[in-house]
């Protein structure tokens, strides 16, 4: 099996396809203090396929309504606009890159993706820090692994199997195999899609937040809400070693173990929660 050479993947990597615009458009209004949920409203209907899946979302057991929500204008008003950005990007993106037909189990890593995003956004809410950025950087931290597996779906499947078989770090055999690893990847892909530079550092630090050099605390969160989703074992993000807390991280955040560790036991009650979503997520994929 041909070994790619680094400059293949970066060029590989520039000729995925971009985040449809329309995604772009939500963002933006979903920002804009002076925009109203017909506003952001509109550019969801838009996309009719984005407009089903996230009514099925906001129709799901977790959130519990007792009468349906049938127009996306009704789910903003009832969820915020933060609940419904969120729910979009996660659709979009899982509909660009969610599913894969190679021996790497793609689900599962989306799974973990999900699980670091809702532990991201616990840790946020209860050390009162600033949301801005947090969801996409966590729930794209690992989008390096999902675009190895799309450009060389075989290969990247020997590479998984071979960190699950000699407990080394998946980092550490992307790197022999590939020359560069999956945060180096999904900082080509963050670029690529113009994603913004604190999303970006954020996906290329996440196993290293005392590399960082802007954006520390977000890079921070997220290196210990990836770590917080492996011991929830919630999804199988690919490691063959037992993942280490991130004390750098801790330090930064000016938090306690026993703090965060609350978070492990929210993401297990929210297991459900994850399944379902991504049980959606893939129907509609397939539809």
């Amino acid at each position: 099996m041909t070994t790619p050479k680094v400059q293949e993947a970066v060029a590989r990597v520039n000729e995925l396809p971009t985040l449809p615009s329309v995604l772009g458009k939500i963002l933006v209004t979903a920002a804009d203090p002076d925009a109203s949920a017909l506003d952001l409203g509109k550019h969801i209907a838009a996309d009719q396929s984005l407009s089903a899946t996230l009514l099925k979302l906001v129709n799901s057991a977790y959130y519990g309504f007792f009468r349906q929500i049938t127009s996306i204008t009704h789910a903003i008003v009832i969820l915020g606009f933060v609940e419904v950005r969120n729910l979009t990007l996660t659709a979009t993106v899982f509909r660009t890159m969610g599913n894969g037909k190679g021996a790497y189990d793609r689900m599962q890593l989306w799974r973990h993706s999900l699980a670091t995003a809702m532990a991201a956004e616990r840790i946020v809410k209860s050390l009162n820090m600033d949301r801005e950025g947090v969801f996409e950087s966590a729930l794209l931290h690992d989008i390096g692994k999902v675009t190895l597996d799309m450009l060389y779906p075989e290969l990247f499947g020997v590479v998984a199997r071979q960190a699950m078989d000699t407990g080394l770090s998946l980092r550490l055999v992307e790197r022999e195999i590939f020359g560069l690893d999956h945060a180096e990847v999904g900082e080509l892909l963050g670029n690529h899609w113009n994603l913004p530079n604190s999303v970006v550092s954020a996906i290329r630090f996440h196993h290293q937040p005392e590399l960082a050099s802007s954006n520390e605390h977000l890079v921070a969160l997220i290196s210990l809400a990836n770590y917080l989703s492996y011991k929830a074992e919630l999804g199988d993000p690919g490691n063959g070693g037992e993942p280490e807390l991130p004390q750098f991280a801790i330090q930064l955040l000016d938090t306690k173990v026993d703090q965060v560790l609350d978070v492990r036991e929210y993401l297990v009650e929210n297991e459900d929660r994850i399944d379902e979503f991504l049980g959606i997520f893939q129907e509609s994929n397939t539809a």
